[in-house]
């Protein structure tokens, strides 16, 4: 985004998908951008289906057109659900999630994917 439109886009749009998330979630989850164009959200207490309900959620809102500098937008997004278990550091948290991302951007079908 930024090599095409410029970094004050890219940014804007960062802020942006930041906002989704963060309106996105329940009070006390906490919304985090890792760096880049990763963000981490850490929701406490989710079931597997809550947790991908939150997910469909999440992804249907990001992927809504952002409009920026009079132009229209859109990003990607994909997901992947880590858990943590006693005993587990934040980093294999972390590494368990984006492993489980990469398999379902993976398992999209071509047309549907998009970086992000």
């Amino acid at each position: 985004m930024n090599d095409r439109f410029g970094h004050n886009a890219g940014d804007a749009v960062l802020v942006e998908v930041a906002g989704r998330l963060t309106r996105g979630v329940r009070d006390g989850d906490t919304v985090a951008r890792l760096g880049g164009d990763e963000f981490v959200v850490l929701a406490d207490g989710l079931g597997r289906a809550d947790a991908q309900d939150l997910a469909v959620r999440l992804r249907n809102e990001i992927i809504q057109p952002i409009r920026v500098d009079g132009r229209v937008m859109r990003v990607g997004a994909s997901f992947g659900i880590g858990w943590a278990h006693c005993g587990m550091t934040a980093d294999e948290v972390l590494k368990s999630a984006d492993e489980r991302m990469y398999v379902e951007k993976r398992s999209r079908p071509k047309q549907h994917r998009r970086a992000g």
